[in-house]
């Protein structure tokens, strides 16, 4: 009985558990960043900046088909639409999101959420922190020099100069910052069978 139930078992069990699948690798030079298979979740950019998100449904040998959908959350639970299936050659893919950001449908498109990810030390990364602290500070400042009349720009070169300086290192951060990993020669996403 328990032979039977072994043979019956790989029978119909046996050409799933050791069939080739395709899996699409985010490489970087050889080391790996990131491993797409067939039912996972993917988001990249297109060469024209418009983001792709969705359920990979098929790989090829070289393009992949996904099927977007946007998760809604509300009181009673969550709504799932799908959208038709599209299909992308891996040359499309222009760039892929660093770990940690989160792609999201918003004003009726994919892009990067602010509010969302694990992206660690974002508001430091990206300068917000310096460019509002520094505001703030020389706003601040002003106003008590205003309230108390004893405010000059002359005597407060110094001051206002440190906040201007600290308001420049956070548009600088801001400029070179980016949450996307661009394809290229030594970044690229291949097809790997299994």
């Amino acid at each position: 009985m328990c032979r039977q139930l072994f043979i019956i078992f790989f029978l119909f069990l046996g050409p799933r558990i050791f069939s080739q699948h395709n899996q699409l690798v985010f490489k970087k030079n050889n080391k790996v960043l990131g491993r797409y298979w067939q039912g996972s979740i993917i988001a990249f950019q297109l060469s024209n900046k418009t983001w792709r998100k969705g359920e990979i449904t098929r790989i090829q040998n070289d393009s992949f088909y996904i099927r977007p959908m946007v998760i809604t959350y509300h009181m009673m639970g969550a709504d799932t639409t799908y959208f038709p299936i599209n299909g992308y050659s891996l040359t499309d893919i222009y760039a892929m999101p660093k770990k940690g950001v989160l792609i999201d449908f918003i004003n009726g498109e994919f892009q990067i959420s602010r509010s969302g990810g694990h992206l660690h030390w974002y508001w430091i990364k990206s300068g917000w922190l310096f460019r509002t602290g520094a505001i703030g500070y020389a706003g601040v400042y002003i106003a008590n020099g205003l309230i108390q009349n004893n405010f000059s720009f002359s005597k407060s070169k110094t001051v206002l100069g440190i906040a201007a300086g600290v308001f420049a290192v956070g548009v600088l951060l801001k400029k070179l910052y980016t949450p996307v990993v661009k394809t290229g020669k030594t970044k690229k996403m291949e097809m790997v069978k299994l």
